[in-house]
């Protein structure tokens, strides 16, 4: 916030939608690729949902596209990136207890594959691709 000095009014610092790129959510991703996420291990366990159309996608507690109930999971923690047919990626960001792949942490960014199994706090997330899928006909 700034404050005004001719009328003392204290303003609010506005986002210029112009100057703001919009995170994709779609159309990025093939019509014969399915994604999704499962939860495997955590509070959320159980829990699966559909990344399919592609686009940027975050995780975290509050406020993201993956809402996690984990209290080791930071309110923007992580986000996972489908660019398009093979270029999916995984970005830690800067969260307090880290991100790991496959076991291993996550430093700035990670490439993501079928089967890949992501962990933040006590949450075991597992991200599924199927290419070049046939859609079954009424």
């Amino acid at each position: 916030m700034s404050n005004d000095e001719s009328s003392g009014a204290i303003l609010k610092t506005q986002l210029d939608p112009k100057l703001a790129r919009p995170r994709l959510k779609e159309g990025l991703v093939p019509e014969d690729t399915g994604i999704w996420v499962s939860i495997e291990e955590g509070v959320d366990a159980g829990r699966k949902e559909t990344l399919s159309p592609g686009g940027v996608y975050t995780i975290g507690r509050e406020g993201a596209d993956i809402v996690l109930n984990d209290g080791k999971v930071s309110r923007k923690h992580a986000e996972i990136g489908l660019y398009g047919p093979g270029a999916y990626m995984l970005r830690d960001l800067a969260s307090t207890n880290g991100t790991w792949l496959n076991g291993k942490p996550v430093g700035d960014r990670a490439k993501l594959g079928n089967g890949d199994v992501i962990r933040v706090g006590d949450t075991a997330i597992r991200i599924d691709i199927v290419e070049n899928s046939v859609p079954i006909s009424d």
